[in-house]
Order: structure tokens, then sequence, then C-alpha cells
């Protein structure tokens, strides 16, 4: 992961107002590279946009059909599904930090509210719902993904340890969950300037920023 820390730092313009988007699937590395870009770029803002998901109890009420191979599938409507994100929210604060205006994230009782400080050049907004946006307002966009299996790995261990879910439930979740992934966001993938597959704790630079030059 340092080569792609380090290139994402080399392109940081010293002295301007810099937006990194990064997005991905549940337990693709997200947070730890957002984590990761923080410490090595200093004070800057981090903008997590889990709050812009819509709640999972109206999800949970929204049946999707959608068809793979020939099979049609119904099943709760997912956060890999753009409509299951506020995007108007999003952009709103995204063009907000963009013209340097400063305003409190929103505030939900598993993340509390930070401040988006103008003074600070630098901002990162990671999470799922970036996948959804106009990539246009963002200086460098970073998207992560892995296969299935690495998935289920990671989220197991996190979702079981972390959120007290059962591994029935997850196990049974998580086809309907990654086929909806497969169909509705990893298409989004292609949008952003660098591409990067971490299956099985690899680290794996399938496009860079470099290539569209």
């Amino acid at each position: 992961m340092e080569r792609l820390i380090d290139e994402i730092v080399q392109n940081v313009q010293t002295g301007q107002r810099t937006l990194i988007a990064i997005s991905g699937h549940g337990a693709a590395g997200k947070s730890t590279l957002a984590e990761r870009l923080r410490e090595r770029l200093g004070d800057v803002n981090l903008l997590h946009t889990d709050p812009y998901i819509i709640d999972s109890q109206l999800r949970k009420q929204t049946i999707l059909t959608y068809e793979q191979n020939g099979i049609t599938h119904h099943y709760k409507m997912t956060a890999c599904h753009p409509a299951a994100h506020h995007l108007l929210s999003l952009e709103r604060d995204v063009r907000m930090t963009r013209e340097g205006i400063d305003f409190y994230t929103i505030d939900v009782p598993y993340l509390e509210r930070t401040w988006i400080d103008p003074e600070k050049p630098i901002t990162i907004i990671e999470g799922m719902s970036v996948a959804f946006l106009d990539l246009s307002s963002f200086d460098q966009s970073i998207y992560l993904y892995t296969d299935g299996e690495t998935e289920f790995k990671r989220r197991s261990q996190r979702d079981i340890q972390e959120r007290g879910m059962e591994l029935d439930y997850l196990r049974s979740s998580h086809a309907e969950r990654r086929l909806q992934y497969e169909l509705f966001m990893h298409p989004y993938r292609h949008r952003f300037q660098t591409i990067v597959n971490t299956s099985k704790d690899e680290i794996q630079i399938e496009k860079t920023a470099h290539e569209e030059r």
C-alpha cells in the first residue's frame, strides 16, 4: 500500500485546496487507506460518508428485482445500490468543501460529527456513497475492491467481532449483497482515476492517474 500512498501524496498540490475521493464496497480497505493518508498528510479534514446511506430499516422494506444468468432475484436494497444514498446532500457538502465553506458533518449514533475546516487545505471524503457522485469535483479519486471470498472473510471478522452480527445471517446475506455489488456498484469503478484490487490482502494497482494523462 505504500506505493499507492506515495503516489497520492506526490500528486497533492501544496497550499491548494485538494479533495481526495476514496470509495469501494464494504471491507475493501477504504477506511484503512484514508487513515494512512491522514497520517502521511498531517492535519486534514476527513469526511466519512456512511451517514449519507439511507437507514437500514427503510432499505429492508425496499425489495429490488434483478436478474443474473436468467435467474430472477428478489432481495432488500443494500448500500451497493445508488438509490440507497442521500446523494444530493453529499453533493452539497462536497461543493461546500470545494468552495471553502465550513460545516459540521452529519451527527449519527455510530459516528460523532466532525468540523470540516476550510483552513485545512486537504479533505479526504471516504465511503461507498462516493462511488455514485460526479467525480469532477475531486482532484484525486481512488476505488478499492476485492473478490467475493476476500470480502466475506473480512466482513465476517469485522461484523461479528465489532458489530455483533450472527455468522449464519452474514453468510446467507453475502451472496445477494455481492450480486447487487457486481450489478449496481462495480461498473462505477471505471470513473475513478485509480483502481486498486486488494483481494487476498495483496495490493494490485490496476489503473493509475498517470494512465489518463
